[in-house]
């Protein structure tokens, strides 16, 4: 599966690169996304309803479903904080890069509008790669971690472009767990990007 996608994006970018991508198909990009993530978040639905198991999983949790994206905030922004000092970046606008969560459309023209191009296109970059990097090491995680760590590479995307590969590679029964870890962490990076980045 990981070929496969690394495939996909690597053809994207040479047809793009190469003008063989027709105009109509280009200049709607986001709504061919918007269609193609709505039929997956529907596939995911219908696998959702045939696993009886999750609406007891989601009562056995309780609160603490909603630990679960708070560890993993504090885990991006202390990552952040990390990554500012190897770069050189200020302490606060690496911790507001790390509250972008992957949501890297949001985070980067938020930190591009309050600080500066500079800031915006590390936090959109930062993020995209997050985005990238936690689809391809799923397996990994999964394997090496549990179900329950699938849900942090991804961050703020596992309520929508990830979501099919936590599933994919944790089970459906990670479907919920996931989507509401993604929303409160979407929440998040609207109030912490440029709170942190105020600092």
């Amino acid at each position: 599966m990981i070929w496969q996608i690394l495939v996909a994006l690597i053809l994207g970018i040479i047809l793009a690169v190469l003008g063989l991508v027709p105009d109509i198909f280009a200049a709607n990009l986001d709504t061919v996304l918007t269609a193609m993530l709505c039929l997956l978040l529907f596939i995911i639905g219908l696998d959702l309803s045939q696993n009886r198991t999750v609406i007891a999983e989601i009562r056995r949790l309780g609160i603490k479903i909603l630990l679960l994206p708070l560890f993993i905030a504090c885990g991006s922004i202390v990552g952040g904080l990390a990554a500012s000092f190897v770069v050189g970046l200020s302490p606060a606008y690496g911790m507001a890069i790390g509250a972008g969560f992957g949501w890297y459309s949001l985070s980067g023209i938020m930190l591009t509008t309050m600080v500066g191009a500079d800031v915006g296109t590390m936090a959109l970059l930062s993020n995209v790669f997050r985005e990238i990097l936690s689809i391809m090491m799923l397996p990994l995680v999964v394997k090496y971690f549990g179900k329950i760590a699938s849900v942090a590479p991804g961050g703020a995307t596992t309520m929508d472009t990830t979501l099919p590969f936590v599933v994919k590679y944790a089970g459906s029964e990670m479907s919920i767990v996931a989507f509401i870890s993604g929303v409160v962490l979407s929440i998040l990076v609207v109030f912490l990007v440029p709170a942190l980045a105020g600092l």
